[in-house]
């Protein structure tokens, strides 16, 4: 089902509620969109500029939107606490990188190349446990091949631990 051309909305110019507007968004809470519909949503938007793109929001604008994923609205709480232990410290994530001569055992790029928001060099634990902070089974990468660690992990996994590099 979509949009026939030259059709008007059937609420186009209408006042909608507040009260309304939130019994619509309630509606829609922990639905999923099917794959088919996924990738429909996909090619429709293929080619489109985010409203955003391009535009210098006011700093009220930035700070509000910044505001509305922080705490509980972020969608990696964890309640509160950090998923990290205690002695897990900016001197041990920078005595991983120095070990490393500052070089991302990735890509190779060094952390003076490093450009934008991201210009140190994350610290990745091979074996994802959080808790385990052995040097061994820490090395450093820069957010780009970090990021790629996320996905298929056993895969990543088995790289950094069999040395297929």
């Amino acid at each position: 089902m979509g949009f026939k051309k030259n059709c008007i909305p059937w609420n186009k110019g209408k006042k909608i509620s507040k009260e309304t507007i939130k019994k619509l968004s309630d509606s829609h809470i922990g639905k999923k969109h099917s794959n088919e519909t996924r990738k429909k949503i996909s090619r429709a938007n293929k080619g489109k500029t985010t409203w955003s793109k391009g535009k210098i929001l006011p700093k009220e604008t930035r700070i509000k939107m910044s505001n509305s994923h922080m705490g509980e609205k972020n969608h990696n709480w964890k309640g509160g606490r950090s998923p990290y232990p205690s002695n897990w410290t900016k001197f041990l994530r920078e005595s991983i990188a120095k070990r490393d001569n500052y070089i991302c055992q990735e890509c190779g790029i060094h952390q003076d190349e490093l450009i934008g928001r991201n210009k140190k060099l994350d610290c990745h634990h091979i074996d994802y446990n959080k808790e385990n902070l052995d040097p061994r089974n820490l090395i450093s990468l820069c957010r780009d091949c970090h990021l790629k660690t996320n996905h298929n992990r056993n895969y990543w996994f088995d790289y950094f631990t069999k040395g297929d590099k």
